[in-house]
């Protein structure tokens, strides 16, 4: 069991982290991104009995309603910037590397689309420009630090959060 779930968490990361060559237009990816997060959910799927059985602290939980609340008000932009950079660049490369034997599973899902695009410019950049600093992101980071081995299991145990976050935000933002 514990190295099947490594290889499962391979196209979950390459959804993610996606190959710059091969991807549609940075212009259609507004346009993309929810069925992407469809994607990446049912993806999850897979993988979250193993993240979420491994995490024994239920008295803490990452994404919290307070950062709800902030990607619904004005911080919204900076949160889910920050809420995706969190992700992308700490939770799932350290869950990859807790299994690096199977990193090689990874070339089959190499043109995947995923949150990075055009030509390697972070997400953030591209779609959400924004200034200011998220305080409960801050939180969030503070909060995994300080679990040590253990806040892998829950932020990827809140995979499904992160992804209901992005997807409450976009909504949001077409409506406006």
């Amino acid at each position: 069991r514990g190295t099947a779930v490594p290889i499962l968490l391979l196209p979950l990361l390459l959804l993610l982290l996606g190959s710059a060559r091969a991807q549609p237009s940075c212009l259609r990816f507004p346009e993309l991104l929810p069925a992407k997060l469809k994607e990446l959910r049912l993806k999850f799927e897979e993988i979250k009995d193993y993240f979420q059985s491994k995490d024994d602290d239920l008295s803490i939980q990452l994404l919290s309603s307070n950062l709800l609340e902030e990607i619904k008000g004005s911080l919204g932009c900076q949160s889910v910037s920050e809420m995706m950079e969190f992700y992308l660049e700490e939770v799932l490369p350290r869950a990859m590397r807790s299994s690096s034997q199977h990193q090689h599973s990874m070339e089959p899902w190499g043109g995947t689309l995923g949150l990075r695009l055009c030509s390697g410019v972070p997400l953030q950049h591209k779609f959400f420009t924004c200034e200011e600093r998220s305080r409960s992101m801050e939180h969030v980071k503070k909060t995994y630090s300080r679990m040590k081995r253990n806040g892998i299991y829950k932020a990827m145990g809140e995979f499904d959060i992160f992804i209901n976050y992005i997807e409450r935000y976009l909504t949001m933002r077409r409506r406006n």
